[in-house]
């Protein structure tokens, strides 16, 4: 979690809000301005909120006034189109179809989808109301590949699966080969026959905000 403080030069309002590390800063901006909105009509009007009773009024105010600003807005259109471009450039396969697949093998789990991702060995995304999982997370026989699991150990938590489905899909200055006019970025989902670099390349990321 982090702390959001704001503070009025005059020293007349200042607060601490606490959030999620991943909260995206447009949205910290927004509701930092909302609150203190809120709070200096409230002391305008002569009227602090106390305990429970009051409470309802600073939060109609706040909601009130927490609206998207451009550059939220911009933000969110910009990620929009990188998941339209990775769901375009990727082969996806829904958890039905993983599902069905194995529905033929005696003893199956009627979801092996769910089950994997659950214990961390897979790893899926929310596309259109459907749970999308990355084709290359699997071997020929639709089984997850064991280097994923250890691939997403070292990732670390992420509360965006975009993020981590960007991660597995873009050119990563850490992971290289060679090429004719010298190293050449490879994306971590086509060098998981490498999986030192891209483990090495994962627990990187958690210390660095550069891919």
């Amino acid at each position: 979690m982090s702390t959001m403080t704001h503070k009025r030069e005059s020293g007349e309002i200042a607060f601490s809000l606490t959030g999620p590390n991943d909260l995206d800063g447009g949205i910290q901006e927004t509701i930092e301005a909302a609150v203190t909105k809120a709070i200096s009509i409230l002391r305008a009007n002569g009227d602090y909120p106390t305990l429970y009773g009051e409470a309802d009024k600073i939060a109609e105010l706040i909601v009130g006034e927490v609206r998207p600003s451009v550059t939220l807005i911009q933000e969110r259109m910009e990620r929009m189109k990188t998941i339209k471009r990775i769901f375009e450039e990727e082969d996806w396969l829904p958890a039905e179809e993983i599902n069905a697949i194995h529905a033929a093998f005696p003893g199956a789990k009627t979801h092996p989808a769910s089950d994997w991702k659950r214990r961390g060995r897979i790893f899926s995304v929310p596309y259109r109301g459907k749970d999308y999982y990355p084709r290359y997370q699997f071997d020929t026989m639709y089984q997850p590949l064991p280097v994923i699991k250890d691939i997403l150990d070292a990732y670390g938590e992420h509360a965006d699966p975009w993020s981590l489905a960007a991660w597995f899909h873009f050119p990563n200055s850490w992971i290289v080969k060679e090429g004719a006019a010298g190293p050449v970025p490879q994306a971590p989902k086509d060098a998981l026959d490498r999986s030192g670099d891209v483990i090495a390349a994962a627990r990187k990321r958690r210390a660095s905000y550069i891919a």
